[in-house]
């Protein structure tokens, strides 16, 4: 009888160590709002560069965002996400900005060398890469909402 007891004690106390460890990680929501973090900080460098675009500084402007955009993308992979799908949405948003970085610098290049036909196609990659950060962003927030 000692014995059973024994073993519905150790069995008992082993689940409840179990779940306590599994209990532990992060949320899905933790790691959404990981996630969402640093996507917002880049829109807003977007932003900001979109509402003063200081052509006066001309290519330099565009690789001081795109200077900025880097520590960014850093950021994002070293964030520690367990759920596979959320590390499918920071693979995208880690591509999606070492991209925008490269054109940036592209771009810049381009007009230093005064090659507008150049600027011009790294200028439209750019607004394709707008669009893919608008797909990205409403696709998390659909999965991080639930629905």
């Amino acid at each position: 009888m000692q014995s059973l007891l024994k073993q519905s004690f150790i069995l008992a106390a082993t689940t409840a160590i179990a779940l306590l460890f599994a209990g532990c990680g992060e949320s899905k929501v933790a790691q959404c709002n990981k996630i969402i973090k640093v996507a917002n900080e880049a829109a807003t460098l977007g932003q900001e560069f979109g509402k003063n675009p200081n052509p006066a500084k001309g290519s330099k402007a565009l690789t001081e965002l795109a200077a900025k955009i880097d520590p960014l993308a850093k950021e994002m992979k070293a964030l520690e996400i367990k759920d596979e799908k959320l590390q499918g949405f920071q693979g995208r948003f880690l591509t999606l900005y070492e991209n925008i970085s490269k054109e940036l610098n592209n771009a810049a290049g381009a007009i230093d060398k005064k090659n507008l036909p150049a600027a011009k196609n790294f200028l439209a990659s750019l607004q394709k890469s707008s669009a893919e950060e608008s797909s990205i962003v409403k696709d998390i927030n659909s999965y991080c909402s639930g629905k």
